[in-house]
């Protein structure tokens, strides 16, 4: 049992990536993936070994992904290429949103996490707050723990090396006419890839 899940878990495992750039980046980390429950199976096999069980099964997921397999990211997904601070936004393989966006400021050491992360939630009209800031949005989609895309009206430039001395607390704040849109198309469960 453990050596299947080993073998079919893709939460925070490493994963090669083709990026909108036209290179392959290997993606550590995240909290997307498939996850098997180990306890669960374990429980079960021991029960149908004593049973004499022949039959096929779908093992239990403590989480699962939106596509199984090992290529579980599919086709409709966000990609946050953060060295380029670039978002996309692939809807059954097709890009729907180009934008720049400005990710956590690496001076002060906020950067924004790499990982295979999704959309969690969805909100609108959200006040964000942190230890040193309150800020209100209009679009909130979480992506890891208090790390999402957002809205920034406070902002009126994205992209280039902004995030290097002016970045975010972390989050990717997006122009607001495009974070609309992604609001619209995206779906909870949708992969976010996230990488420098």
């Amino acid at each position: 049992m453990d050596r299947l899940a080993d073998e079919y878990d893709t939460v925070g495992t490493s994963r090669a990536f083709q990026t909108t750039r036209g290179d392959t980046v290997y993606v550590e980390g995240g909290i997307y993936g498939n996850l098997i429950d180990r306890k669960a199976e374990k429980e079960y096999l021991l029960r149908a070994f004593l049973e004499r069980k022949e039959e096929e099964h779908e093992p239990a997921y403590l989480q699962t992904a939106r596509n199984q397999g090992k290529n579980d990211i599919g086709n409709t997904y966000i990609e946050v290429d953060m060295t380029n601070q670039m978002l996309y936004y692939y809807q059954e393989g097709k890009l729907e949103i180009e934008t720049p966006v400005v990710t956590g400021n690496m001076r002060l050491g906020r950067e924004t996490p790499d990982g295979t992360n999704y959309v969690y939630a969805k909100q609108k009209n959200r006040v964000l707050r942190g230890r040193d800031y309150e800020s209100f949005v209009k679009y909130w989609i979480p992506v890891k723990g208090a790390i999402g895309i957002h809205d920034a009206s406070w902002r009126s430039n994205y992209g280039g090396d902004i995030y290097l001395t002016d970045g975010s607390h972390g989050c990717i704040n997006t122009p607001l006419e495009e974070v609309s849109r992604l609001y619209e198309m995206v779906e909870i469960g949708t992969p976010c890839v996230m990488f420098y």
